[in-house]
C-alpha cells in the first residue's frame, strides 16, 4: 500500500504559518497521496493532470485580483475530486463565497496559510507522506527472508535494508487487524510519531495483509513479556484487544535467526485467528506449528482439496454425511464411541462411514488412516478459513 496521510494530519505541520481551515470540514478524513503545485494559468493546463489523492497548493498568482478566475479555477479543481486545497494568502486574504460554499457542499477541505514558501509546504507534506511509508516497501526482502534460501551474508544484507539501525537481538510479532489494515496502520503511526522511544525500538512493516513488527532487544529487554508489551502499546494507540490479533515469536534471536522469528510470529497470529483467539505465543501453537507450513505447500494443498472434493461429491450423491462424520471423528479424538454419541448414531454406522472415507482416500488397509484423516480435516479447515 502506498503511503498516505489524512487531511487532518496537516495540523501537525507546525512550520506552515497560521494554517486555518475555512471550509470543507467534512473532508478531513480524505487521504492524501501527493502534494502538487498549481501556479499556472488554468487555461494552459489539463485539469485531468490532477488526481483524487492530490493536495493542491497555490498562491493564486495567476489570477492576481481576478476573483472570477479564482472562483472558476478552484471550482474546477474541486469538481475534479482533489483531496484538498492549500491557498497562501499572498494575493487573496479571503476567497469568493461560491468557492467556500462548494467546498462545504463537496466536503473538500479548503485551507489558508500565511508567509510560508510553497516549496517548503510541498516538502513538509511530502515528508509526512514518506513517514507513513515506513510500513511498506519491504515485501521483497521479507519474502526472501521467510523463504529461507539465503546465505548468511544475504540475510544480513536484507535485514540491513529493513533495519539500518540494527540490533544484536530481535523478536518478531505479527498483528492481524479484525478490520481494514489502514485503521491499524494509522493508529500505530500516530503512536510512534509522538514517541521516540517506541520508534527507536520497533520496526513496523506491512506484509501479506499483516503488520509485522521487529523489536530490537538487548539482554534486559529480551526477558520482558513481549505480548504484554505490545498489547499495552496498542491500548495506548486506542486499539481494543478484540480489534487486533497478535502472534509472538519465541525467545529473542540473533540476526541469523530472523527467519525463524518471522515465521513463528506469522504462524502464531494465523493460528490465533483460526482458533478464535486474540493473541498467541509461538510455543502454544501445538499441531498448527506443523500444519501452517504444510498449508503453504502446493502439492499437499492439492491432495487435501482433491480428497475433500471427493468426499463432498460422494455426500452430494448419497447423502451419507461422510464429511460431518469425519469432522466429528477428528473433534472427538478419533474415538468411535464418542463420535457415535455426538452424532446420535450407532457405532457401526460410524465404522461404515469411516470405511467409505478410507476407500475414497485409497488407504483401506493403512494403519495411519486416523492420522491422515485428522491432518486432512485440520488442513482443509485452515485453507477454508484463510480463503474466507
Amino acid at each position: 500500500m502506498n503511503g498516505v496521510i489524512r487531511i487532518k494530519e496537516l495540523f501537525r505541520l507546525q512550520s506552515i504559518k497560521h494554517l486555518r481551515l475555512i471550509a470543507g470540514q467534512d473532508g478531513l478524513e480524505h487521504t492524501v497521496t501527493a502534494a502538487v503545485l498549481f501556479e499556472y494559468d488554468p487555461s494552459r493546463i489539463q485539469l485531468s493532470d490532477f488526481y483524487r489523492g492530490d493536495l493542491v497548493v497555490t498562491t493564486l498568482a495567476y489570477a492576481r485580483g481576478d476573483a472570477q478566475l479564482v472562483s472558476a479555477s478552484l471550482t474546477a479543481l474541486m469538481r475534479q475530486g482533489v483531496a484538498g486545497l492549500l491557498v497562501k494568502t499572498a494575493y487573496f486574504s479571503e476567497l469568493p463565497a461560491e468557492v467556500t460554499a462548494l467546498a462545504n457542499r463537496l466536503g473538500t477541505p479548503l485551507f489558508l496559510f500565511d508567509d510560508t514558501y510553497l516549496e517548503e509546504v510541498i516538502l513538509e507534506v511530502t515528508d509526512l507522506i514518506r513517514g507513513k511509508r515506513l510500513f511498506s516497501g519491504y515485501e521483497r526482502e521479507l519474502d526472501e527472508l521467510v523463504r529461507g534460501d539465503l546465505s548468511a551474508e544475504q540475510v544480513r544484507e536484507r535485514l540491513h535494508r529493513i533495519d539500518p539501525v540494527g540490533s544484536g537481538l530481535y523478536r518478531a510479532m505479527a498483528l492481524i487487524p479484525a478490520g481494514h489494515l489502514m485503521t491499524l496502520e494509522d493508529a500505530v503511526y500516530e503512536l510512534i510519531a509522538g514517541d521516540n522511544t517506541i520508534a527507536g525500538r520497533f520496526v513496523f512493516m506491512e506484509w501479506r495483509r499483516t503488520l509485522l513488527v521487529l523489536s530490537r532487544e538487548n539482554e534486559q529487554t529480551a526477558k520482558e513479556d513481549a505480548l504484554y508489551l505490545m498489547r499495552k502499546l496498542l491500548i495506548r494507540a486506542g486499539i481494543a484487544a478484540q480489534d487486533v490479533i497478535i502472534g509472538v515469536s519465541g525467545d529473542a534471536c540473533e540476526p541469523a535467526g530472523i527467519r525463524r522469528a518471522l515465521c513463528e510470529a506469522s504462524y502464531a497470529a494465523r493460528t490465533a485467528r483460526i482458533t478464535g483467539k486474540v493473541e498467541l505465543r509461538a510455543a502454544d501453537m501445538g499441531i498448527y506449528a506443523y500444519l501452517l507450513p504444510m498449508s503453504e505447500n502446493p502439492h499437499i494443498c492439492d491432495c487435501c482439496m482433491r480428497t475433500m472434493g471427493a468426499i463432498r461429491a460422494y455426500d452430494a450423491q448419497t447423502r451419507a454425511n461422510l464429511e460431518i462424520t469425519a469432522r466429528t471423528y477428528v473433534q472427538q479424538g478419533m474415538e468411535i464411541a464418542k463420535t457415535a454419541k455426538a452424532l446420535f448414531q450407532h457405532p457401526n454406522t460410524v465404522r461404515y462411514r469411516l470405511s467409505k472415507i478410507q476407500k475414497i482416500m485409497g488407504i483401506e488397509d493403512d494403519a495411519m488412516f486416523a492420522t491422515m484423516l485428522s491432518l486432512t480435516m485440520l488442513l482443509h479447515h485452515i485453507l477454508e478459513e484463510e480463503n474466507r
